[in-house]
């Protein structure tokens, strides 16, 4: 068996985004090299100035240098029938299978990761980056982050795995194994810890902080998708700080999102960009006029009372409340926008109608009851909104009822009522949970 230790420097560390910019393989039977190829590759875009200053590579070196394409069956013939190893391999794996698959080109699955292996082989040392570590080993690492001098370092190490092999090279190639596509810190026993059940999941960093939160209905298959697939998560940085992962069963999807929301904004972690709610600042609030008609408007948000849908902008409440406007068919000038207002819906149809809305949105001063699977047979989970604001969730016994809230509160966990826990609550097709009125 023949091994192909590879090395890239990029554009950049986003998988589907950057370019490769220098190749640098080692072939080796992982006892001696058999052959070597590297070049420079131009990108056919900017490089950027911090990765000029990370690699040496700066776009004045790349401009007369082959295009991918250029180089493409090259660089395959020194692949195909190889095992491709790297430090940190789902990195440089996936960005060379996705340019070679642009070419029309189709690179051996086959994989081992260094760091994984190192980890397994040669444990108990304080880092395993590819300079901490070929340094505790004595390795000389020359023209470190530069790709031929990283696959040279990268050969030397794998050659010590080798020769020290207890078994683990062969696991990891096996069929069924995970070990290539996990990210290189993250423990296998952790993983496999993990159910195929509904609930959220945590990732740590090396000091065991929160780094992100995601909900599934299968936990492991969900976790696993972040390692294979190309979400907006799929890059260097992310991986690599995953040191742990842990999960929190919630019985179904509804318990999951609510409990995603809340555990978000209470460790707001790094990579949940993307979630974390903009500072809202206005509301779409419900009032009593003089002759007790319900009304509705816009305000900025009190402290007292949050209204029934917050926004970040004055402008985005009002585009909403307008939608409403037309889709409820209310009287515009009951809501605030007395200018649209074209007086052809009567007073009674207004208060027929935003009643209809109010109950849309979960405005109504109900209290009110979902409930839906436990986190096993033997319960069931339940979810409280009590006079109009959600109050949180909690589980019982099967043979326990739901009639009495005082009753519920004893095993309630306590949340807060937010905007998006209103959407989630208020979402037909998210929230199929059966629903009691009580009072």
């Amino acid at each position: 068996m023949e091994f192909a230790i590879v090395d890239i420097e990029t554009t950049g560390s986003q998988y589907g985004a950057d370019s490769i910019t220098e190749i640098g393989i080692v072939i080796t039977d992982g006892i001696r090299e058999l052959d070597r190829y590297e070049t420079l590759i131009n990108p056919q875009a900017r490089i950027p100035k911090f990765i000029t200053h990370l690699t040496g590579i700066n776009e004045e070196m790349v401009a007369d240098a082959p295009v991918f394409e250029d180089v493409a069956k090259e660089i395959y013939s020194f692949l195909d029938g190889r095992v491709f190893v790297a430090h940190n391999v789902n990195f440089d794996y996936k960005i060379v299978k996705g340019h070679m698959e642009r070419v029309g080109l189709k690179i051996p699955s086959k994989r081992l990761c260094t760091v994984r292996l190192s980890r397994k082989i040669i444990p108990g040392y304080p880092s395993y980056s590819l300079g901490k570590l070929s340094a505790s080993l004595g390795l000389k690492h020359q023209n470190a982050h530069r790709a031929m001098g990283d696959a040279e370092v990268t050969a030397e190490l794998f050659s010590i795995l080798f020769d020290k092999n207890n078994g683990e090279m062969e696991a990891s190639l096996k069929a069924n194994s995970k070990e290539a596509t996990l990210p290189a810190n993250l423990p296998r026993e952790a993983f496999d810890k993990l159910p195929n059940k509904t609930g959220i999941y945590y990732f740590y960093n090396s000091k065991g902080k929160i780094i992100y939160i995601g909900k599934a209905k299968s936990i492991q298959k969900r976790v696993s998708q972040h390692f294979t697939g190309k979400s907006s998560l799929d890059k260097r940085g992310f991986l690599e700080e995953i040191f742990d992962v842990s999960f929190e069963l919630t019985g179904n999807e509804v318990v999951a999102s609510l409990l995603e929301e809340a555990e978000i904004k209470h460790h707001w972690p790094h990579f949940n960009s993307a979630q974390k709610t903009q500072i809202l600042k206005f509301a779409v609030y419900k009032y009593h006029d003089q002759k007790g008609h319900v009304r509705l408007g816009v305000n900025k948000i009190s402290h007292q009372y949050r209204g029934i849908m917050q926004f970040p902008s004055l402008s985005k409440a009002r585009t909403w409340l307008m939608d409403k406007i037309e889709e409820f068919n209310l009287n515009a000038s009951y809501c605030g926008m007395q200018v649209f207002d074209d007086n052809s819906i009567e007073i009674e149809d207004h208060l027929k109608n935003v009643k209809k809305f109010l109950k849309e949105y979960l405005a109504l001063e109900e209290t009110i009851v979902w409930t839906g699977a436990g986190r096993d047979k033997r319960e069931f989970s339940f979810i409280l909104m009590e006079n109009g604001i959600y109050q949180g969730f909690g589980y019982l016994d099967k043979d326990m009822s739901v009639e009495d809230v005082e009753s519920l509160k004893e095993y309630l966990v306590p949340q807060h009522d937010t905007m998006m826990t209103r959407r989630i609550l208020a979402s037909k097709k998210e929230n199929k949970l059966r629903k009691k009125v009580l009072g």
